[in-house]
Protein backbone atom coordinates (compact mmCIF):
# COMPACT_ATOMS: atom_id res chain seq x y z
CA UNK A 1 0.00 0.00 0.00
CA UNK A 2 1.11 3.71 -1.25
CA UNK A 3 0.91 5.38 2.38
CA UNK A 4 1.10 8.63 -0.09
CA UNK A 5 -2.25 7.55 -1.77
CA UNK A 6 -3.43 7.04 2.11
CA UNK A 7 -2.56 10.04 3.46
CA UNK A 8 -3.60 12.66 0.26
CA UNK A 9 -6.75 10.52 -0.21
CA UNK A 10 -7.64 10.81 3.64
CA UNK A 11 -7.02 14.44 4.05
CA UNK A 12 -9.36 15.05 1.02
CA UNK A 13 -12.01 13.24 2.31
CA UNK A 14 -11.39 14.71 6.03
CA UNK A 15 -11.45 17.98 4.74
CA UNK A 16 -14.67 17.53 2.30
CA UNK A 17 -16.56 15.89 4.71
CA UNK A 18 -15.58 18.53 7.86
CA UNK A 19 -16.96 21.17 5.05
CA UNK A 20 -20.10 19.10 4.20
CA UNK A 21 -20.50 18.54 8.30
CA UNK A 22 -20.32 21.93 9.31
CA UNK A 23 -22.42 23.14 6.79
CA UNK A 24 -25.26 20.65 7.79
CA UNK A 25 -25.29 22.02 10.84
CA UNK A 26 -24.51 25.63 10.77
CA UNK A 27 -26.05 26.47 7.30
CA UNK A 28 -29.54 27.92 7.70
CA UNK A 29 -31.02 26.43 4.61
CA UNK A 30 -29.51 23.92 3.49
CA UNK A 31 -31.56 21.78 4.02
CA UNK A 32 -34.35 23.21 3.23
CA UNK A 33 -35.50 21.15 0.75
CA UNK A 34 -35.85 17.76 2.89
CA UNK A 35 -38.46 16.98 4.73
CA UNK A 36 -38.26 17.70 8.56
CA UNK A 37 -37.17 13.71 9.18
CA UNK A 38 -34.55 13.56 6.24
CA UNK A 39 -33.19 17.05 7.56
CA UNK A 40 -32.88 15.61 11.33
CA UNK A 41 -31.60 12.32 10.33
CA UNK A 42 -28.70 14.09 7.66
CA UNK A 43 -27.75 16.78 10.99
CA UNK A 44 -27.54 13.38 13.37
CA UNK A 45 -25.14 11.81 10.93
CA UNK A 46 -23.62 15.38 10.32
CA UNK A 47 -22.86 15.35 14.16
CA UNK A 48 -20.85 12.38 14.25
CA UNK A 49 -19.09 11.92 11.41
CA UNK A 50 -17.77 15.30 12.70
CA UNK A 51 -17.25 14.46 16.20
CA UNK A 52 -16.36 11.02 15.53
CA UNK A 53 -16.09 9.74 11.97
CA UNK A 54 -13.21 12.47 11.09
CA UNK A 55 -11.38 12.18 14.09
CA UNK A 56 -11.06 8.26 13.76
CA UNK A 57 -10.33 8.79 9.88
CA UNK A 58 -7.31 10.22 11.21
CA UNK A 59 -6.32 8.87 13.91
CA UNK A 60 -6.56 5.54 12.11
CA UNK A 61 -3.89 7.59 9.52
CA UNK A 62 -1.60 8.11 12.66
CA UNK A 63 -1.37 4.17 13.19
CA UNK A 64 -0.86 3.09 9.85
CA UNK A 65 2.40 5.52 9.78
CA UNK A 66 3.55 2.93 12.59
CA UNK A 67 2.63 0.30 10.47
CA UNK A 68 -0.38 -0.86 12.62
CA UNK A 69 -2.67 -3.61 11.75
CA UNK A 70 -5.17 -2.28 13.74
CA UNK A 71 -4.81 0.67 12.25
CA UNK A 72 -5.40 -0.51 8.57
CA UNK A 73 -8.40 -2.29 9.58
CA UNK A 74 -9.85 0.73 11.73
CA UNK A 75 -8.89 3.00 8.21
CA UNK A 76 -11.13 0.41 6.04
CA UNK A 77 -14.13 0.36 8.18
CA UNK A 78 -14.13 4.61 8.43
CA UNK A 79 -13.46 4.53 4.50
CA UNK A 80 -16.53 2.19 4.28
CA UNK A 81 -18.34 4.53 6.99
CA UNK A 82 -17.45 7.66 4.58
CA UNK A 83 -18.49 5.67 1.11
CA UNK A 84 -21.77 4.43 2.65
CA UNK A 85 -22.62 7.93 4.16
CA UNK A 86 -21.81 9.80 1.14
CA UNK A 87 -23.35 6.99 -1.57
CA UNK A 88 -26.50 8.31 0.79
CA UNK A 89 -26.18 12.11 0.36
CA UNK A 90 -25.17 12.06 -3.29
CA UNK A 91 -28.39 9.82 -4.11
CA UNK A 92 -31.06 10.07 -1.56
CA UNK A 93 -30.55 14.20 -0.25
CA UNK A 94 -32.22 16.95 -2.49
CA UNK A 95 -30.18 18.72 -4.58
CA UNK A 96 -28.81 21.62 -2.80
CA UNK A 97 -25.12 23.63 -2.94
CA UNK A 98 -23.30 20.79 -1.69
CA UNK A 99 -23.75 18.32 -4.49
CA UNK A 100 -20.69 18.37 -6.28
CA UNK A 101 -19.05 18.17 -2.29
CA UNK A 102 -20.86 14.89 -1.73
CA UNK A 103 -20.52 13.51 -5.19
CA UNK A 104 -16.78 14.14 -4.62
CA UNK A 105 -16.59 12.10 -1.10
CA UNK A 106 -18.47 9.68 -2.65
CA UNK A 107 -15.84 8.91 -5.19
CA UNK A 108 -12.72 9.55 -3.02
CA UNK A 109 -13.99 7.05 -0.75
CA UNK A 110 -15.09 4.51 -3.36
CA UNK A 111 -11.73 4.58 -4.88
CA UNK A 112 -10.00 4.35 -2.06
CA UNK A 113 -11.72 1.74 -0.30
CA UNK A 114 -11.16 -0.29 -3.74
CA UNK A 115 -7.60 0.47 -3.43
CA UNK A 116 -7.36 -0.39 0.09
CA UNK A 117 -8.86 -3.94 -0.32
CA UNK A 118 -6.88 -5.01 -2.93
CA UNK A 119 -3.81 -3.99 -0.81
CA UNK A 120 -4.65 -6.13 2.16
CA UNK A 121 -2.38 -9.24 2.91
CA UNK A 122 -5.38 -11.37 4.20
CA UNK A 123 -3.27 -14.07 5.50
CA UNK A 124 -1.11 -11.96 7.64
CA UNK A 125 -4.18 -10.95 9.02
CA UNK A 126 -5.48 -13.83 9.82
CA UNK A 127 -2.54 -15.33 11.63
CA UNK A 128 -2.60 -11.71 13.44
CA UNK A 129 -6.24 -12.73 15.22
CA UNK A 130 -5.59 -14.74 18.42
CA UNK A 131 -7.97 -17.74 17.72
CA UNK A 132 -11.45 -18.42 19.39
CA UNK A 133 -14.60 -17.79 19.74
CA UNK A 134 -14.33 -14.22 19.29
CA UNK A 135 -14.08 -14.78 15.38
CA UNK A 136 -17.40 -16.48 15.36
CA UNK A 137 -19.25 -14.62 17.13
CA UNK A 138 -18.14 -11.70 15.39
CA UNK A 139 -18.93 -13.51 12.22
CA UNK A 140 -22.58 -14.60 13.76
CA UNK A 141 -22.98 -11.26 14.75
CA UNK A 142 -22.46 -9.64 11.36
CA UNK A 143 -25.30 -12.35 9.61
CA UNK A 144 -27.84 -12.07 12.71
CA UNK A 145 -27.91 -8.00 12.84
CA UNK A 146 -27.93 -7.62 8.74
CA UNK A 147 -30.20 -10.09 8.15
CA UNK A 148 -32.77 -8.23 11.07
CA UNK A 149 -32.06 -4.92 9.24
CA UNK A 150 -32.69 -6.12 5.95
CA UNK A 151 -35.73 -8.42 6.48
CA UNK A 152 -37.09 -5.66 8.75
CA UNK A 153 -36.66 -3.37 5.57
CA UNK A 154 -38.35 -6.19 3.24
CA UNK A 155 -41.55 -6.34 5.63
CA UNK A 156 -41.81 -2.36 5.34
CA UNK A 157 -41.50 -2.83 1.40
CA UNK A 158 -43.88 -5.89 1.40
CA UNK A 159 -46.21 -4.96 3.26
CA UNK A 160 -46.70 -1.35 1.10
CA UNK A 161 -46.89 -3.60 -1.99
CA UNK A 162 -49.73 -5.46 -0.65
CA UNK A 163 -51.64 -2.77 0.89
CA UNK A 164 -51.03 -0.40 -2.12
CA UNK A 165 -49.81 2.55 0.09
CA UNK A 166 -46.30 3.84 -0.05
CA UNK A 167 -44.05 3.08 2.73
CA UNK A 168 -44.20 5.92 5.59
CA UNK A 169 -40.24 5.74 5.04
CA UNK A 170 -40.55 7.01 1.47
CA UNK A 171 -41.96 10.31 2.57
CA UNK A 172 -41.98 12.51 -0.08
CA UNK A 173 -39.23 11.02 -1.95
CA UNK A 174 -39.07 8.87 -4.74
CA UNK A 175 -37.01 5.81 -3.62
CA UNK A 176 -35.86 3.92 -0.71
CA UNK A 177 -31.97 4.49 -1.47
CA UNK A 178 -30.92 3.70 2.14
CA UNK A 179 -33.12 0.64 1.88
CA UNK A 180 -31.35 -0.57 -1.22
CA UNK A 181 -27.72 0.03 0.07
CA UNK A 182 -28.60 -2.10 3.09
CA UNK A 183 -30.46 -4.73 1.48
CA UNK A 184 -28.50 -5.21 -1.89
CA UNK A 185 -24.77 -4.17 -0.50
CA UNK A 186 -24.86 -3.75 2.90
CA UNK A 187 -26.11 -7.48 3.85
CA UNK A 188 -25.02 -9.75 1.53
CA UNK A 189 -21.48 -8.31 2.24
CA UNK A 190 -22.44 -9.17 6.26
CA UNK A 191 -23.69 -12.64 4.85
CA UNK A 192 -20.27 -13.67 2.81
CA UNK A 193 -17.71 -11.98 5.64
CA UNK A 194 -19.54 -14.21 8.41
CA UNK A 195 -19.79 -17.47 6.83
CA UNK A 196 -15.99 -16.91 5.49
CA UNK A 197 -15.04 -16.20 8.87
CA UNK A 198 -16.86 -18.92 10.37
CA UNK A 199 -15.10 -21.35 8.29
CA UNK A 200 -11.88 -19.95 8.85
CA UNK A 201 -11.43 -18.60 5.48
CA UNK A 202 -8.06 -15.75 5.20
CA UNK A 203 -11.07 -12.74 3.68
CA UNK A 204 -13.46 -13.75 6.33
CA UNK A 205 -11.07 -11.80 9.04
CA UNK A 206 -10.40 -9.15 6.95
CA UNK A 207 -13.99 -8.31 5.63
CA UNK A 208 -15.25 -9.00 9.38
CA UNK A 209 -12.58 -6.51 10.79
CA UNK A 210 -13.77 -3.77 8.17
CA UNK A 211 -17.42 -4.35 8.53
CA UNK A 212 -17.46 -3.99 12.71
CA UNK A 213 -15.58 -0.73 12.41
CA UNK A 214 -18.51 0.17 9.51
CA UNK A 215 -21.78 -1.04 11.61
CA UNK A 216 -20.20 0.48 14.60
CA UNK A 217 -20.16 3.74 13.72
CA UNK A 218 -23.30 3.51 11.49
CA UNK A 219 -25.28 2.44 14.37
CA UNK A 220 -24.20 5.53 16.24
CA UNK A 221 -24.76 7.86 14.00
CA UNK A 222 -28.17 5.94 13.29
CA UNK A 223 -28.85 6.67 17.68
CA UNK A 224 -27.89 9.95 16.68
CA UNK A 225 -30.56 10.74 13.74
CA UNK A 226 -33.14 9.34 15.73
CA UNK A 227 -31.90 11.43 18.64
CA UNK A 228 -32.14 14.95 16.22
CA UNK A 229 -35.63 13.10 14.99
CA UNK A 230 -37.22 13.67 18.44
CA UNK A 231 -35.86 17.07 19.07
CA UNK A 232 -37.52 18.02 15.56
CA UNK A 233 -41.03 16.14 16.59
CA UNK A 234 -40.31 13.31 14.04
CA UNK A 235 -41.07 9.98 16.11
CA UNK A 236 -39.65 7.14 14.62
CA UNK A 237 -41.09 3.50 14.23
CA UNK A 238 -40.57 2.49 18.34
CA UNK A 239 -40.15 -1.07 16.82
CA UNK A 240 -36.70 0.07 14.47
CA UNK A 241 -35.24 2.21 17.82
CA UNK A 242 -34.62 -0.83 19.80
CA UNK A 243 -33.27 -3.05 17.33
CA UNK A 244 -31.07 -0.26 15.90
CA UNK A 245 -30.00 0.19 19.68
CA UNK A 246 -29.07 -2.74 20.54
CA UNK A 247 -27.65 -4.19 16.99
CA UNK A 248 -25.32 -0.73 17.94
CA UNK A 249 -24.63 -1.41 21.51
CA UNK A 250 -23.63 -5.00 20.84
CA UNK A 251 -21.35 -4.50 17.47
CA UNK A 252 -19.54 -1.71 19.70
CA UNK A 253 -18.49 -4.42 22.46
CA UNK A 254 -18.18 -7.13 20.13
CA UNK A 255 -15.68 -4.83 18.10
CA UNK A 256 -13.77 -3.60 21.15
CA UNK A 257 -13.07 -7.39 22.14
CA UNK A 258 -12.47 -8.66 18.65
CA UNK A 259 -9.77 -5.77 17.90
CA UNK A 260 -8.15 -6.87 21.03
CA UNK A 261 -7.23 -10.18 20.07
CA UNK A 262 -5.49 -8.58 17.41
CA UNK A 263 -1.66 -9.36 18.38
CA UNK A 264 0.67 -8.74 15.79
CA UNK A 265 1.89 -5.11 16.26
CA UNK A 266 3.11 -4.25 12.89
CA UNK A 267 2.13 -4.64 9.72
CA UNK A 268 2.89 -4.57 5.94
CA UNK A 269 0.37 -4.51 3.09
CA UNK A 270 1.25 -6.61 -0.08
Amino acid sequence: MDKKVVYINSIFIAVLSGIATLSGLFWKGLYKHETISMAAQAMGQDLITLIIGIPVLMGSLYLIQKNSLKGSLIWMGTLFYFLYSYASMSFLASYNQLFLVYVALFSLSLYTFIYGLLSLNVKTIKESISPGKTSKIAGAFLIFSGAMVALMWVKMIVDSLLTGIAPAALESYTTLVIQALDIGVVFPAMLIAGILIIKGKEWGYALVSILLIKASLMGTALLSMIFFMAQNGVSPAIGQVVIFAIITITGILISVIFYSKIKMPLYKNG
